[in-house]
């Protein structure tokens, strides 16, 4: 059931909202000190912070949180939370959050190993539940660059690159012999036709064979 909730505030994230996400989470693997806006977030609400050198410790009235930032674009692991918990064992908390890229399936399983409460955030999640309930964001310093769509250029570069000619001929070669054996013989004959001239353009077109640069250095 809480992960069930947990999923549902993903899927409830709009499209620029996972965007912004992602780039803030890039963002913060590049800042040397990401741990502040971590801190800064925490003392937005909780006034009894303390900063340590890998987390956070919040104090309440009877209990006591680390939010850990695992600030790595790698997965998060069993051997992590491992290490995670040989780090903050001693602080004797209630609770542990870890704000991760994303996590492997093991570890939802891994941390009913231990006594200690874990919560794993994956920065879709920690944008819904922390940065949006707490109205207070990492500022965007870099971002993701965009799959640009394929053009008709980049199709037709695609399709009549020299490297195609051989199956283009090969494909020819098989609906004609097919053609013998099949009534529908002139629909055979014409696809295969048109398969020829694509090889053909394959071959002798310069406009989509440019020669790359052997020598780089």
């Amino acid at each position: 059931m809480y992960f069930k909730r947990k999923n549902k505030y993903k899927t409830n994230l709009k499209i620029k909202e996972k965007e912004n996400a992602e780039n803030m989470f890039l963002s913060l693997s590049t800042d040397k000190n990401f741990l502040s806006f971590f801190h800064n977030l925490s003392l937005s609400r909780h006034s009894n912070c303390q900063r340590k050198k890998d987390y956070i410790i919040i104090n309440h009235s009877k209990s006591r949180v680390i939010l850990f930032p695992f600030i790595k674009i790698k997965k998060l692991s069993p051997d992590d939370l491992l290490e995670i918990y040989k780090k903050c064992n001693h602080e004797n908390a209630t609770k542990i959050v870890i704000v991760c890229n994303e996590y492997e399936k093991d570890c939802s399983v891994f941390i009913k190993n231990f006594s200690i409460k874990f919560l794993l955030l994956d920065k879709f999640e920690t944008y819904s539940m922390l940065y949006k309930e707490y109205d207070f964001y990492p500022e965007i310093t870099l971002e993701y660059k965009k799959e640009a769509k394929p053009t008709l250029k980049d199709l037709l570069a695609y399709s009549f690159n020299k490297s195609r000619t051989k199956g283009y001929l090969l494909s020819a070669l098989l609906l004609f012999i097919t053609s013998f054996f099949v009534k529908i013989n002139l629909y055979y004959c014409i696809i295969s036709s048109a398969l020829l001239l694509f090889a053909l353009i394959s071959f002798i077109n310069p406009k989509y064979n440019i020669k790359k640069e052997r020598t780089i250095l």
